[in-house]
């Protein structure tokens, strides 16, 4: 009954680390985009302007820091599963949903380093 116990703690904790990554990427995601929309005001383009390089660097430590973030919750996610055994499919699915959390992050990324540098050639 003990190991039992132990095999839905170690799920709830993994279920719990694809939740903080999910979380992560939605951050990412609406960061930047209310960056975007902020910079399409005339006055906050003007004052963003003037630390435009600083801004994508920024956003780009963040892509990295959230990369970074989600490897390590990915490999606590798999550490924590290693007693459960899972199909072909599933894990594929698993490993398909980590990549697309990663190309969602990059993706807003580029959106927002490729607003930041259109909006300073104004």
């Amino acid at each position: 009954m003990l190991e039992n116990n132990n095999v839905s703690e170690a799920r709830t904790l993994a279920d719990r680390a694809v939740n903080y990554s999910d979380a992560l990427v939605a951050l990412v995601f609406i960061g930047a985009s209310g960056l975007g929309i902020a910079v399409a005001d005339p006055d906050t383009r003007a004052s963003i302007n003037l630390i435009t390089a600083w801004m994508i660097g920024g956003n780009i430590t963040l892509g990295v820091l959230v990369s970074a973030l989600l490897v390590v919750l990915r490999r606590w996610e798999l550490d924590l599963r290693a007693d459960q055994p899972v199909e072909g499919k599933v894990h594929r699915y698993s490993r398909n949903f980590y990549w697309a959390r990663h190309i969602i992050v990059w993706l807003a990324i580029a959106q927002i380093a490729i607003i930041l540098l259109l909006s300073s050639l104004d």
